[in-house]
């Protein structure tokens, strides 16, 4: 058979056709490619913890927070490997693209409901794809393997100390042991906290000072804590009896001429507060909300503080002075015969002459000096251990932050600045930021029987 094949020949309407087609192929592939650029995007998710940790305790407290703000989440997966056994905590996925954008977990919850948790080594494993169209379409993909130790006995905990006596507003010291895994101590306070610091002659043994707020009821829970670095913590009670004591109320006049004199000059120095446009309301708003941040401010250097006693003997009140407040007065300020505002005097006013010499109360360390909000020119000064005296109102300060200074050194003159009527010594101390009663601490007695003595003993 002769099989014959004619010639042929393009016709120019074929060539057309071809070249349509092309053309409508690029186009639908240009207009896939714009519909679906954003899909190309390289960026895996995030995967990240809320803290970095070596070691879980017997109530994990952990959490982990998965992002992907490009094309949202396609699937995690959470799983927990120790020994012979492999747990998956969480396992999701997720419908379609861009639909979950960020996914939290409580991983601690998660290994409390799924896993009977064993003392030794363990892994958790958290893999996350993401809907991008890379890698032949599967996606993004992030891997995160984190090795840790469960520990699930806590820190051994023992009160040395004995019977403990505390007047509200006052202070105290707590002597306890204990053990080498402890990485967090100290005493609870209701809810405030007071770090543990070494005692002499034991590696395990720790010192606290605590206080009890001015204002907080007698029964307010007091307990030793220790704390490992998985979060398992000891606690342990101490006995203790506590001393209501009732302090002064009256009500304050607030005249213009206070008004005129402190705002114009307190506003000029700080940016925390913002006119009210109208005088009094401004004066409140600085005798509030810029006396609370000025303690912040003070609680905050306190965590700086140094492991240990700069002081020597007792405190000191300023020679020669008379005081004019006492520590905890409950002041109500009246203004036209309408009440406007109610604070608490946190300290003693001393007076004594006009720009009477400063001396500092203590052997310490300056950490400020500086224009300090409602205590005008202020100079604060650490003292070790998280005490912090305030010395208030002064006209010139005559020191710098770092410089040590010792008991009776001059540190300024004392003024009218700030929230002040007249010239005076606005004096406070600070146990951790909480606002102590310096009576205590200018008496040698108390001294002796409730912080040196404990420490000897």
């Amino acid at each position: 058979m002769q099989i014959i094949y004619g010639k042929t020949r393009s016709s120019p309407r074929g060539g057309a056709g071809v070249a349509a087609l092309g053309g409508f192929t690029v186009l639908v592939l240009l207009a896939t490619f714009a519909l679906t650029f954003k899909r190309w995007e390289g960026q895996p998710p995030r995967i990240s913890f809320d803290r970095e940790f070596n070691a879980l305790g017997r109530s994990p407290n952990l959490s982990l927070a998965v992002q992907d703000p490009e094309t949202g989440l396609r699937h995690v997966s959470i799983r927990l490997k120790q020994k012979d056994q492999d747990v998956v905590l969480a396992d999701e996925s997720f419908d379609r693209e861009g639909k979950e954008k960020s996914r939290a977990y409580d991983v601690g919850k998660l290994i409390a409901e799924k896993y009977k948790i064993q003392a030794g080594p363990a892994t958790l494993s958290v893999v996350a794809d993401d809907y991008a169209l890379r890698h032949f379409l599967e996606g993004n993909r992030t891997n995160v393997t984190k090795d840790f130790v469960f520990h699930v006995e806590p820190p051994r905990l023992e009160v040395i100390s004995g019977q403990h006596y505390i007047n509200q507003g006052g202070s105290e010291c707590v002597v306890y042991r204990v053990s080498d895994d402890a990485e967090i101590s100290g005493v609870q306070v209701g809810a405030n906290f007071f770090p543990g610091y070494p005692a002499a002659g034991d590696k395990n043994l720790r010192f606290a000072l605590f206080a009890l707020e001015y204002d907080w009821p007698v029964d307010t829970p007091m307990k030793v804590i220790a704390r490992d670095a998985a979060g398992n913590e000891a606690t342990a009670e101490f006995w203790h009896k506590v001393f209501p004591k009732k302090f002064r109320s009256r009500e304050l006049p607030l005249e213009d001429s206070l008004v005129q004199k402190v705002v114009p000059e307190i506003m000029a120095h700080t940016h925390e507060i913002q006119d009210q446009s109208d005088p009094v309301k401004t004066f409140v708003e600085i005798n509030s909300k810029l006396r609370r941040l000025n303690h912040e401010r003070i609680a905050k250097l306190s965590q700086q503080s140094p492991a240990r006693f700069l002081w020597d003997g007792p405190f000191l009140q300023l020679s020669n002075s008379k005081v004019e407040s006492f520590f905890a007065d409950r002041r109500t300020y009246v203004h036209e015969g309408k009440r406007v505002d109610r604070q608490d005097h946190v300290g003693f006013d001393l007076s004594v002459v006009h720009h009477n010499p400063i001396e500092a109360a203590n052997d310490g360390k300056v950490v400020l000096a500086e224009y300090f909000g409602i205590y005008g020119n202020a100079v604060l000064i650490d003292h070790g251990a998280g005490l912090i005296s305030l010395y208030g109102h002064m006209s010139q300060i005559d020191v710098k932050p770092g410089h040590m200074v010792k008991k009776k050194d001059v540190l300024g003159k004392s003024g009218a600045t700030g929230l002040a009527v007249g010239d005076h010594l606005h004096f406070g101390l600070f146990l951790h930021g909480v606002p102590v009663n310096p009576t205590e601490w200018w008496d040698q007695k108390w001294i002796k029987d409730h912080v040196l003595g404990r420490l000897k003993g």
